[in-house]
């Protein structure tokens, strides 16, 4: 699968977070502001993955973030939703 730059980067910062490189508190902080920042461009690197991300990891940020739901537990629902994306064993090395 083809990766342009700014999908390599949600990548590893949706995967830092997963990996708990990084709590809640600073990922919702960056969130939006880097999805506003790289998603036009990755729809233009690959249309159907930037879709596939609206469709899931976007999707399930927006509706369990104002749930209050423990980091742990919004962790692994970003998780899941970041394997429904990329497919389960989806492995990237930059």
């Amino acid at each position: 699968m083809k990766l342009g730059k700014h999908t390599k980067f949600m990548i590893e910062f949706i995967k830092d977070f997963i990996d708990g490189e990084i709590d809640s508190y600073f990922f919702e902080l960056d969130y939006s502001a880097y999805v506003i920042e790289h998603f036009p461009y990755m729809e233009e690197e690959n249309p159907e993955l930037a879709e596939r991300f609206a469709d899931t990891v976007d999707y399930v940020y927006e509706y369990y973030i104002d749930r209050g739901l423990p980091e742990e537990e919004f962790r692994a629902k970003i998780s899941k939703a970041f394997d429904q994306w990329l497919g389960k064993g989806f492995s990237f090395s930059s």
